[in-house]
């Protein structure tokens, strides 16, 4: 799911749809379809927000400032993630990748803030 308003994307200079393209392949680098290892998600976690803050700040211009958050859960029972904000829809944005295989599920979101 990309989510990110496009009065966002414009003030800001980035596209949801690449910030979105960065969190998918942070997320296909590290994990493919590879099964799930307790001993590996943390080094996993690390290596996916790395690679996403690093990509995402080659798109994105000096004034937005980008949190990347990642969650890596073994799937063996369901599992919620909510967040909250209180920002200005036109300059502000998140954009989210959810990727799922038998093993695991991760999400990976990306705030973009204030231009």
């Amino acid at each position: 799911m990309a989510e990110g308003s496009d009065a966002a994307q414009d003030a800001c200079g980035y596209s949801a749809s690449d910030v979105h393209k960065v969190l998918r392949a942070a997320v296909d680098l590290a994990v493919g379809e590879g099964e799930y290892r307790h001993g590996l998600v943390g080094e996993l976690n690390n290596n996916i927000v790395e690679y996403a803050t690093k990509k995402i700040s080659a798109l994105r211009p000096p004034s937005v400032k980008t949190i990347v958050t990642c969650t890596i859960v073994q799937n063996s029972g369901g599992f919620h993630i909510t967040n909250s904000a209180f920002w200005d829809d036109s300059t502000d944005a998140v954009v989210t990748y959810e990727f799922t295989n038998k093993a695991m599920s991760v999400v990976v979101t990306a705030y973009l803030i204030a231009c």
